[in-house]
């Protein structure tokens, strides 16, 4: 369980530091004229930010504790006690 609340802390520090560059970004570009690279930052900010929430969606999704998890786990249990006990009675 810790190597799970781990990864979850590493996922939200970084979306912490992402956010934080993000901000940094937009005050650059506010405080200057708006030029090209400002913008730049920007843009080039807001993806990073898209694309790490789109990894920390679906690594909180693939979590092995997840409910869609587990019921998958409980259904393939029930498939080989099904197997086993087919097997046994033949």
């Amino acid at each position: 369980m810790q190597v799970v609340k781990d990864d979850i802390s590493q996922l939200v520090e970084s979306q912490q530091e992402l956010e934080a560059n993000f901000e940094d970004a937009v005050n650059q570009r506010a405080s200057g004229a708006g030029d090209a690279t400002s913008n730049t930052n920007v843009q080039n900010a807001a993806a990073d930010l898209r694309n790490n929430a789109a990894v920390f969606a679906l690594s909180l999704k693939q979590h092995p504790l997840s409910t869609e998890n587990l019921e998958k786990v409980q259904t393939d249990r029930f498939v080989v006690y099904y197997v086993n006990a087919v097997e046994h009675f033949e």
